[in-house]
């Protein structure tokens, strides 16, 4: 049995001015036409996730919509989750790890250095996360919770 995890990093955000929360920056024109633009491609390929967990950023959030509704699966769910925002590689594991064992493909959708430091782990070597970048890692296992000790079998950027 095989695993698929996509780590995706957010489109390019406005930069925040004084009177704006880091968490409620909107996307920039730039992200909303990195987003679309990869939209269009997952949709070509058809991809299927089972599910999808957001930070809760404004960006993450928008960023997660847009490849959400281009890929047009009715029952895929999208989840927020108040702990992908600015958290580091060991919460992103442990949440990982706390995913069904049912859900097969699963895409996180948030913030460098987490997803960058996560995903230099998973594939053992360094690995760089530009905005709206998006990563396959593939894996040999059954249940989430191997993903502390188990490597990538195979990883691609999908652009």
């Amino acid at each position: 049995m095989t695993k698929t995890l996509f780590l995706l990093r957010h489109a390019k955000a406005m930069t925040g001015g004084i009177a704006v929360f880091d968490q409620d920056r909107a996307l920039a024109e730039k992200g909303i036409k990195q987003v679309n633009k990869l939209a269009n491609k997952l949709a070509k390929k058809e991809l299927n996730l089972d599910l999808m967990i957001s930070s809760p950023a404004v960006r993450a959030i928008s960023t997660a919509q847009v490849i959400m509704k281009s890929l047009n699966h009715p029952g895929l769910q999208l989840v927020l989750n108040d702990e992908l925002y600015g958290t580091e590689m060991m919460t992103l594991l442990k949440i990982i790890s706390k995913i069904s064992k049912k859900i097969d493909t699963l895409m996180i959708v948030g913030h460098n250095p987490g997803l960058m430091n996560l995903a230099t782990f998973m594939a053992g070597e360094p690995i760089s996360v530009s905005t709206c970048a998006l990563i396959k890692f593939t894996f040999d296992f059954k249940d989430w919770h191997e993903i502390f000790t188990t490597r990538a079998t195979k990883f691609s950027f999908i652009n």
